[in-house]
């Protein structure tokens, strides 16, 4: 069966949905309040800094919510600055992106970003 790219989307959109509702309250304010600190002083991370500060049953989520905040457009929170080899054993060091967090884009949803 072959679907166009609008089914696909679709169907992409709500793969997504279903994924992002199996991150935790608790697992999103952990995430959202480490990017925050690393990202606070302008300072560019990866997914490989986020990963070294969060529990390792945060692991799974972290991309996830991350995801999340690079897909937002309006404001946009993160801004793609280069890229860098993973140190996650099973991605076998794929390229992963580094960002810079818009702290003052940031600052005005706060409460928004963590719910």
């Amino acid at each position: 069966m072959t679907i166009n790219p609008q089914q696909a989307r679709e169907r992409a959109d709500a793969t997504l949905r279903a994924l992002y509702a199996t991150v935790t309250d608790f697992d999103r304010a952990v995430i959202v309040q480490a990017i925050a600190t690393i990202g606070a002083d302008g300072r560019e991370f990866s997914m490989n800094t986020i990963r070294d500060l969060l529990p390792e049953t945060a692991h799974g989520a972290a991309g996830l919510v991350l995801h999340g905040l690079i897909r937002r457009r309006n404001p946009r929170l993160l801004v793609k600055v280069g890229e860098e080899p993973s140190t996650s054993a099973p991605t076998h060091g794929k390229p992963i992106a580094v960002y810079r967090l818009i702290a003052s884009a940031w600052d005005n949803t706060a409460g928004e970003v963590a719910a």
